[in-house]
């Protein structure tokens, strides 16, 4: 059961971020978002809470799984060979970027935006997955260190930092169409902005998704990938990459007074 509910968070929080990230770039081609992104969102979080539920409620029986082969040890060979695979998985990247450029920019731009998000995501379940499996890791920490330490850690729960601000950003979005409050972003590719809110929305979600992936694989199997206790330095570094967090927060709370502001 607890296997189940890995599969259906990691569905949620996909379809969370494929439908959050389309209401983020398409903020400035659509007047009012269709119930349909919305309600898609919506399930997706929903999806999300309930596997967390059964998760806790579900126990994890290890014993019935220690006969099975991990994928782990598959993906380690991979990434320590040196062989004409590397070179064909590029090919079959590059060649749909060749076609789409003949066809048309829109749809090129749109590629390369996939390849952004799916290639900062497999970077990171790379990261988590690789080297041996280990066994469970007991925390020396007490009283209300622990209970602080509990709340970041990821291993424990997929309510992470990411994924909150990530909530606020669609919330925002939506309520600006809904309420007729325009946002005024920077999304021309003036080369006096760093960034934009949506592109870097855009980037958090990658880091939304592989912090959620910490407490799937650090909980349950998923794809042939056994359950493994991640290395405490794994998930700092995971917390080191929510900078991010704090640099969308500070531009949506400025742009949202802005639009305030404006009316």
């Amino acid at each position: 059961m607890r296997n189940l509910s890995s599969f259906i968070m990691f569905l949620g929080i996909l379809v969370v971020a494929f439908s959050g990230n389309w209401i983020i770039l398409n903020y400035d081609q659509v007047s009012i978002y269709p119930k349909a992104s919305i309600i898609a969102f919506g399930i997706g979080l929903a999806l999300v809470v309930c596997a967390f539920i059964v998760s806790k409620l579900s126990t994890y029986h290890d014993g019935e799984q220690v006969f099975q082969k991990d994928y782990r040890d598959t993906l380690n060979k991979w990434l320590h060979a040196n062989g004409t695979s590397n070179k064909w998985f590029t090919g079959i990247i590059l060649i749909p970027l060749v076609i789409a450029a003949f066809y048309s920019l829109d749809l090129l731009f749109g590629l390369l935006k996939l390849y952004l998000f799916l290639g900062i995501v497999l970077a990171g379940f790379v990261y988590l997955l690789k080297e041996d499996r280990l066994e469970e890791v007991n925390l020396q920490f007490k009283g209300k260190t622990k209970k602080l330490l509990d709340l970041i850690d990821y291993r424990r729960h997929p309510f992470n930092i990411s994924l909150i601000i990530y909530i606020l950003v669609i919330i925002s979005f939506v309520w600006s169409k809904a309420w007729d409050v325009p946002f005024y972003m920077e999304t021309g590719g003036n080369v006096r902005y760093v960034t934009s809110l949506p592109m870097i929305s855009f980037l958090m979600s990658t880091l939304m998704v592989i912090s959620t992936f910490i407490y799937i694989i650090h909980n349950g199997d998923l794809f042939g990938f056994r359950k493994s206790a991640l290395s405490t330095e794994k998930v700092m570094f995971v917390h080191f990459a929510e900078i991010f967090c704090g640099v969308t927060l500070i531009m949506l709370v400025f742009t949202v007074i802005n639009a305030l502001y404006s009316l």
